[in-house]
This record gives C-alpha cells, sequence and structure tokens, in this order.
C-alpha cells in the first residue's frame, strides 16, 4: 500500500509539472488580454474547473469510503490528470522555448511544493490529508502562475 501512496503523489509531482508548463504556455499566449475585468468576467482562466471537479469527488467520496480505496481513487484522479494536461498541451498549444531561463520562477514554487507534500506524508503518515492537500494545490496553480506573471511584469516595467 505504501508503494501506491508514493507513486501516486509521484505522478502527482510529474502531473504538476505539466500543468505549470500549460498554465505558462497559456499565460504567454494570452498575456496581453489578461486584466482584471478578464478575470471577472471569465474566473475558471484562475481556477480549472476540472481541478475543482476532481477536488470535489475525492472529499465527498471519503466521506462513505473505505480507506483502503482512497490511493486508487487519487492515484485515477492524477493519471487522468496528467492525460488531460498532455492532451492539451499536444492540442492546443503550440511549441514554446523559455527565453533566458525565464520560466525558472515557475518551476521553483513547484519544486518547493513537492518537497512539501513529501515531508508531510512522510512525517504525518496521513494519506487523506496528503492528497486533499495535493489535489487543493491544484487549484491554486493557475493563480500562482497568474501572480508570479503579474509580479514579474510589474517589476521588469517599472
Amino acid at each position: 500500500m505504501e508503494v501506491l501512496e508514493y507513486s501516486g503523489l509521484i505522478l502527482w509531482l510529474i502531473y504538476l509539472f505539466l500543468f505549470i508548463k500549460r498554465e505558462v504556455r497559456r499565460k504567454n499566449k494570452y498575456s496581453k488580454e489578461y486584466t482584471k475585468e478578464l478575470i471577472i468576467k471569465k474566473p475558471f482562466h484562475i481556477m480549472r474547473i476540472d481541478s475543482l471537479f476532481f477536488f470535489i469527488v475525492y472529499y465527498v467520496y471519503t466521506d462513505f469510503a473505505d480507506s483502503r480505496v482512497l490511493p486508487y481513487l487519487y492515484l485515477i484522479i492524477v493519471i487522468t490528470n496528467i492525460v488531460y494536461v498532455s492532451y492539451d498541451i499536444a492540442d492546443n498549444l503550440k511549441p514554446y522555448k523559455s527565453k533566458d531561463g525565464n520560466d525558472l520562477k515557475y518551476y521553483s514554487g513547484v519544486i518547493v511544493l513537492g518537497i512539501v507534500a513529501f515531508i508531510y506524508m512522510i512525517i504525518s503518515k496521513d494519506l487523506f490529508n496528503t492528497c486533499t492537500l495535493t489535489l487543493g494545490l491544484n487549484l491554486l496553480v493557475p493563480a500562482y502562475v497568474w501572480i508570479i506573471k503579474i509580479i514579474t511584469t510589474k517589476t521588469s516595467g517599472a
């Protein structure tokens, strides 16, 4: 069972890198359009509805499911997310190369989140809270990329 838990967390980390990659490419594609008005009109540019759906499904399922089934549900959700984001990157976004390694600022946060999630799982041995934490973090990734983009635009433009 421990192998399943750690493999789920490793797959989540892979998903997180792919998710950041997609969000960075989306933000670069629509960088001129990202204003406060757009965010108010289209709030799902800041929070993905599929991530919200998977978070709700996992959280609701924990109320009546056997705890031995939850690692499998989590693994299915993470694999589904990896497939979804991979298709989205391949189908909807053009190939993109980072200029002068500028995307490192986005990935550094992912590395920190991955380390925190692994340490939390090792120390607490609480799979439910770790899975809930990681699925909750998925909700915040588009907002994280958006905030980093705003901060770097303000500092470089000032």
